[in-house]
């Protein structure tokens, strides 16, 4: 009879693989994932078949940090600027209190090793968000301002903010009302 899994070791492989990824991008080797988090290779592919199911797995375990990170407690009766502020400055907080995981994320974003289903899966954690994001939009589909298009200029400008809270982490609060600030006359105009 096969002995069971371990969520410590399952953890412990998925943080070893984020810090990894982060550093080294999707081509980190799987021997030195397994190393960093102290099982044998061997004992990873119990966990993950391939390298690619790893990935995926690592892919789902941040988005679905990141979702319950910045849609919990979203205040449901208030405005939509209100939500929108809400998820932003815990998404802001996350990103900035995990930069490994934030940097491992935007790298498996851009890899062709995550497939549509597994990318599918996380956008739906994020349903929540385009909601509140589309009820801000309401009456601006005319000018051009998709949920998409509006969501990469919200992405984009949360990467600046991260460089200057970076630079500057005493002046966290300054750079995270100046980028939603940014953010909401972009809307407004």
């Amino acid at each position: 009879m096969a002995r069971p899994l371990s969520e410590d070791k399952r953890d412990a492989i998925l943080a070893s693989a984020a810090e990894l990824v982060a550093a080294m991008g999707t081509s980190a080797p799987t021997a030195k994932i397994a190393r960093d988090a102290r099982v044998a290779e061997g004992t990873l592919f119990t966990y993950f078949p391939d390298k690619d199911a790893l990935l995926a797995a690592l892919f789902l375990d941040i988005e679905g940090e990141l979702a319950r990170a910045i849609l919990g407690e979203v205040p449901a009766g208030a405005t939509p600027r209100d939500r929108i502020r809400h998820m932003w400055d815990r998404f802001l907080d996350w990103g900035a209190d995990n930069p490994a995981r934030r940097k491992a994320l935007k790298q498996l974003k851009v890899s062709d090793r995550i497939g549509a289903e597994c990318r599918r899966c996380g956008e739906e954690m994020f349903a929540e968000f385009r909601t509140v994001l589309e009820a801000a939009l309401e009456g601006k589909e005319g000018e051009g301002l998709s949920p998409d298009y509006v969501g990469a200029v919200l992405s984009a400008l949360a990467e600046i903010t991260f460089e200057f809270i970076g630079r500057e982490p005493a002046r966290r609060d300054h750079y995270r009302t100046l980028g939603f600030e940014t953010f909401w006359k972009m809307l407004a105009t």
